[in-house]
């Protein structure tokens, strides 16, 4: 199975083993992609897509095709998201675009 310390640890107390071909071992400096977010050691970043999409639904805004009321609802959702990443500066910039 392979795995070393960590490998005989998850056979031994909770019975799984690793995927042969899906385990990596990566270094923590270039994050984690995980539960929409690039998970670094100290630190979260938004993934770029989540980014790209609200920029989109900002500039669908701006040229009518999306309504307000609409709009305050997605950019609510997408705030409260992106509120669990170190965000701040981006939520600012973003807020006023809107």
């Amino acid at each position: 199975m392979g795995g070393g310390a960590i490998g005989d640890f998850l056979v031994k107390n909770l019975q799984i083993q690793l995927h042969k071909q899906k385990t990596k071992i990566i270094s923590l400096s270039k994050g984690i992609d995980f539960v929409g977010f690039r998970n670094f050691y100290n630190f979260k970043l938004l993934r770029k897509r989540n980014i790209k999409n609200i920029e989109y639904k900002i500039k669908k805004f701006s040229y009518g095709k999306i309504e307000q009321k609409k709009m305050v609802e997605i950019f609510q959702g997408w705030k409260a998201y992106a509120k669990w990443a170190n965000s701040y500066k981006l939520r600012k910039k973003l807020e006023i675009s809107i």
